[in-house]
């Protein structure tokens, strides 16, 4: 069964709603892809095809990515619909919860999963990788910073000033002045833009708490940047998660599915397998709705390189990647192929 059927028998359970779907890999390197503001152009031409409607469906499999997507792309979604819901198949991490937030309506399947919304921040200031100096550099975890502040102050039982300065001149040493700027700059603009997102549909004299109590729990109650949230929990937090049939959990796991195989999303990478030197096009992004598809695509050049020889010990094969991205693509697509 092709996808273009399954978004449209996904649509007709959903009673007639407009369905697009947004999946990005989270493979490990060269195929990995992050929500990122590139995708608003193409996102624009599928809501233009659909045309103002009652309501849209998102569903979406994302480890996270840029913090501002979620914001940019919930005011777009919203500009063509009267009720925006998110379907959550599987994986909502990170940047993709943040954007669940947005939703008048969230359904998750029984697998589904968010996460903190705390963000992870990548800058030229930051250390460098100790597995690779030369070319990674390590990402801070706003919380991370925060933690160490106060573990310092509550758990240690510092109070005076002068050693809270030594302990964040210690910080500072490990860390570029610019690089803790740009966490507390980070923290900041996650509860911001939490609060903002959930402000878009709770309105209500009593929300302001708990808009306030949700953003607490998903910015920093939680503790750690990959703990995962059920639906059951999701709902206890205060989300407004809906509980939906059986015949459409059933439709967004075939959905889903049908992405999983096409990208390979539970391979391991084996350079081994590809052809040395042959250039091989892969696909680590959807947008896809009725009768349009658009591809996030790259090239993959996998060649063998010599290592380093010791006498009697045979070497290790190594390989040099190369990967070239082509961009978002979009055709057209039928119901039948």
């Amino acid at each position: 069964m092709n996808r273009n059927k399954l978004i449209k028998e996904l649509s007709e359970v959903r009673k007639g709603s407009r369905v697009i779907t947004y999946i990005t890999s989270d493979r490990k390197p060269p195929f990995n892809a992050r929500m990122a503001i590139d995708i608003i152009r193409p996102f624009s031409e599928h809501l233009q095809r659909i045309c103002r409607t009652g309501q849209i469906d998102l569903l979406i499999y994302s480890a996270g990515g840029d913090t501002i997507v979620p914001w940019r792309l919930v005011n777009l979604i919203r500009e063509f619909c009267d009720k925006f819901c998110v379907l959550i198949p599987y994986k909502a991490l990170s940047a993709a919860t943040l954007l669940a937030l947005g939703a008048d309506e969230v359904v998750m399947s029984p697998l589904g999963e968010l996460s903190p919304i705390d963000p992870m921040i990548g800058t030229p200031f930051n250390p460098p990788h100790p597995d690779n100096p030369n070319e990674r550099k390590v990402e801070i975890s706003v919380e991370d910073v925060v933690g160490y502040i106060n573990l310092a102050k509550e758990r240690v039982g510092i109070t005076n000033q002068d050693n809270l300065v030594h302990i964040y001149n210690k910080l500072s040493e490990r860390l570029h002045p610019l690089s803790i700027g740009a966490v507390y700059r980070s923290h900041a603009l996650i509860r911001l833009l939490a609060g903002k997102l959930l402000s878009m549909h709770m309105t209500g004299k009593r929300d302001s708490k708990r808009i306030s109590r949700i953003v607490n729990d998903l910015a920093e109650k939680l503790y750690y940047h990959s703990y995962l949230i059920n639906r059951k929990e999701a709902k206890e937090l205060g989300l407004n998660i809906v509980e939906t049939s059986k015949e459409t959990e059933d439709k967004m796991w075939q959905l889903y599915l049908s992405y999983e195989k096409e990208m390979e999303l539970t391979k391991t990478f084996d350079p081994s397998t590809y052809p040395a030197g042959q250039e091989r096009k892969t696909v680590i992004g959807f947008i896809e709705s009725m009768g349009l598809s658009t591809k996030y695509e790259k090239c993959i050049t996998v060649n063998s390189i010599s290592g380093p020889s010791q006498p009697g010990v045979a070497p290790s094969p190594q390989y040099a990647i190369k990967e070239q991205a082509i961009g978002w693509v979009t055709e057209e697509t039928r119901e039948e192929e």
